[in-house]
């Protein structure tokens, strides 16, 4: 079984690879994390990780523009993107800070991503503030991820002795719940 795992493990690293790739078009920051955490640990390659995420994040963010743009068409979202406008003067007198801080607050990239396809944002412009700001998103995330990775390779050896004190101290609780429950007991 070992051995089988072992010749396969470049299968493995490659299918990864293209999880990452779909996946950040879908979920982002904890995707990056958990891929360079991974690469930390010599799972990945950090530099191959670093454009597949990339790539993805930019196909995956060109998507969302589109899918703003096509989905504006219906009356029914048209008339809902009019009541939420709150975006649309960040997004058209600062794009590209609008951009970056919209990849680092959970829940509102897809959005402003749409938003900038409804308004007919200029896709050039688009692009190139992407670029940038995808760059900016995944070194940061990715950064941390690496570094949290690599520090648990320091402390973990310390991480048996934690998991004997914890069990040592459960095993301590339990009998003083005892011997405490049984001289109630004995008072009463």
């Amino acid at each position: 079984m070992e051995t089988f795992l072992l010749n396969h493990s470049n299968l493995w690293e490659n299918i990864g690879y293209w999880i990452a790739f779909f996946g950040i078009m879908i979920e982002g920051d904890i995707l990056i994390f958990v891929s360079f955490f991974l690469a930390s640990q010599e799972y990945f390659k950090v530099g191959k990780l670093f454009f597949v995420l990339f790539l993805g994040t930019i196909i995956g963010d060109m998507i969302w523009y589109y899918f703003g743009s096509w989905a504006n068409k219906f009356l029914l979202v048209a008339k809902l993107a009019k009541k939420i406008k709150i975006f649309d003067d960040h997004l058209i007198k600062r794009p590209f800070h609008t951009m970056v801080i919209s990849k680092f607050a959970y829940g509102l990239h897809h959005l402003i991503l749409m938003r900038a396809g409804a308004l007919n944002f200029d896709f050039k412009k688009f692009v190139k503030y992407d670029f940038v700001s995808g760059a900016v998103w995944i070194s940061s995330i990715g950064v941390l991820g690496y570094l949290s990775g690599a520090s648990f390779l320091a402390i973990k050896k310390y991480l048996k002795f934690t998991e004997v004190g914890l069990l040592l101290a459960i095993f301590i609780f339990i009998l003083a719940e005892y011997f405490i429950r049984r001289k109630s007991k004995e008072e009463l």
